[in-house]
């Protein structure tokens, strides 16, 4: 069950969800109830190009239930009659509940149907809101509901599924520390590694990647486009800023700023820069930006925030305060190499799908499967 659609590839949440379908779908029948679209974060033109799209998942049954925003960020009733009505009338071994507010009908259905609950949570969710509230208020209002939803899935579930060591300890005052799976953000090693030409030096592209439905990432790309972009092209001419994600803001144009909006393919892109920046105020769950570009032997420039759970190890993530990301960009594109392979068999032992997907699956196995008998 999720709020969020995984056949579209749009946000770090969405990738994850898709990974963790795929690779469950490998080995269980699994039925996948979602939102269609992720409409806040997607633009509806966006989302009609991948419409008819394969079952890429595997999965033996797709419902999907149209996109509200009152549905997505409270509670959607025709949500709830579909998942109940499957629950009703099938037999499960197992109901994961992926992403945000799945958190409320996890536990509801966890209870009422006795069957083993995995919850799956991108961020400590209201902790998110937390954030989000001092640049949207509206967050406000909905902190207490959110913190109520997330409390309920964690002491309702047999397996809570956290990103990140730091949100494990959150989680602790919810859930037992053996019920707790660290499984991080990943990436595909098929399709992000650092095995291919290296970009030409000049022009040098600078490259910013995010769906601007989301506040963080309208705010960095602004941060960009007024405090960056002036001081370092005033230093270097042939340097280049692409902006890149669905739903680009107004305001975001300017001499030496290409914003290209949503694209189908964001490897070339990725491949391409020169240098990859996350000038991000708020720390949350781990960035699918960082991880990708790293993965792909690019040199990440992030803030703390930004870098947030990412280990500090690997020598292409530079982490510098907000403040000096103008003169650290220059520095960093005339001393650094645009492809360093170093750190790509580590990432891949940390954050590959393969390597992340098998753990999750490990888990779910030891923590919810049935005593006797094989599950499904």
């Amino acid at each position: 069950m999720a709020v969020c659609d995984p056949d579209l590839e749009v946000t770090g949440a969405t990738v994850r969800m898709g990974a963790f379908v795929k690779h469950l779908a490998a080995y269980y029948e699994v039925t996948l109830i979602s939102m269609a679209g992720s409409g806040h974060h997607v633009d509806p033109l966006v989302a009609e190009r991948f419409r008819d799209r394969d079952n890429r998942l595997g999965v033996t049954e797709r419902v999907r239930i149209p996109f509200s925003q009152p549905g997505y960020f409270l509670f959607s009733p025709t949500f709830y009659r579909k998942a109940d009505r499957l629950l009703r009338f099938g037999s499960f071994d197992y109901l994961l509940a992926d992403y945000g507010l799945a958190a409320t009908y996890g536990a509801l259905f966890a209870r009422r149907y006795r069957t083993p609950l995995i919850y799956s949570s991108h961020n400590v969710e209201y902790r998110l809101y937390l954030n989000r509230s001092l640049s949207d208020l509206r967050r406000v209002l909905l902190i207490p509901y959110v913190y109520l939803a997330e409390r309920s899935a964690c002491r309702a579930a047999k397996l809570v599924v956290a990103i990140s060591e730091d949100d494990r300890e959150a989680f602790l005052k919810w859930a037992s520390a053996e019920s707790i799976a660290v499984i991080p953000q990943g990436f595909d090693p098929e399709i992000y590694n650092p095995f291919y030409p290296p970009p030409p030096d000049s022009p040098s592209v600078v490259l910013f990647v995010g769906n601007f439905g989301s506040d963080h990432n309208r705010q960095a790309a602004r941060h960009i486009v007024k405090e960056i972009v002036g001081p370092v092209t005033s230093k270097r001419k042939d340097v280049k800023f692409q902006l890149v994600g669905a739903n680009p803001p107004t305001g975001l144009e300017g001499p030496g700023i290409e914003c290209p909006g949503f694209v189908d393919n964001l490897v070339p892109y990725l491949r391409r820069a020169n240098l990859i920046i996350a000038p991000m105020r708020f720390e949350q769950g781990m960035s699918t930006k960082i991880i990708t570009g790293l993965a792909l032997g690019k040199t990440v420039l992030t803030t703390p925030e930004g870098a947030g759970a990412i280990p500090r190890k690997y020598k292409q993530m530079v982490v510098s305060s907000l403040d000096v990301f103008p003169s650290k960009i220059v520095e960093l594109l005339a001393r650094t190499h645009s492809k360093d392979d170093a750190d790509f068999a580590t990432l891949c032992k940390d954050f590959g799908w393969p390597s992340v997907t098998a753990a999750l699956h490990r888990r779910i196995e030891e923590c919810c499967a049935p005593s006797t008998g094989n599950p499904r």
